[in-house]
């Protein structure tokens, strides 16, 4: 038991917790704000809706202005009500996915996938989504650079 707790210390000194601008907070807020809507109508249609986060990041960032932790995407919106029926957050980086990991614990409802997220969400999550079993996702695509297919 030593030894996974030593590991998991060793992991966290080489994760890096991205830095973020006022613009990126905005974002996130503006993010944060859409996902509460697009939850609370499709809920009421009584439609089953996932969240999608292709980029999803280790689940807090740090703000470059204030110090302060900022909490990121993924986190938002478990928090969202009505809350989305399922959450996938993939990630390029296996150090950023267990921290998301740590952090989101034994839910049920979330799937947190390490890889290239273009071959995850067209071999894993999208035949999941269909339109014809009435089942709606938003999706969030936010990458650094363009790794998308």
């Amino acid at each position: 038991m030593v030894t996974n707790k030593s590991n998991r210390c060793k992991e966290e000194k080489h994760l890096r917790i991205d830095e973020i601008g006022p613009w990126s907070e905005i974002k996130l807020e503006i993010i944060q704000k859409y996902a509460k809507a697009y939850s609370t109508i499709l809920n009421r249609q009584e439609l089953y809706h996932v969240y999608i986060d292709a980029f999803a990041g280790a689940g807090v960032n740090v703000s470059r202005v204030t110090g302060q932790f900022v909490l990121g995407s993924p986190l938002n919106a478990l928090m969202v009500e009505p809350h989305f029926r399922h959450h996938y957050f993939i990630d390029l980086d296996s150090q950023k996915a267990n921290s998301l990991r740590r952090i989101v614990g034994n839910r049920t409802d979330v799937t947190i996938d390490e890889g290239d997220c273009n071959m995850f969400l067209k071999e894993k999550v999208f035949p999941n989504v269909r339109y014809e079993d009435y089942k709606r996702a938003l999706c969030l695509f936010d990458p650094y650079g363009l790794h998308l297919h």
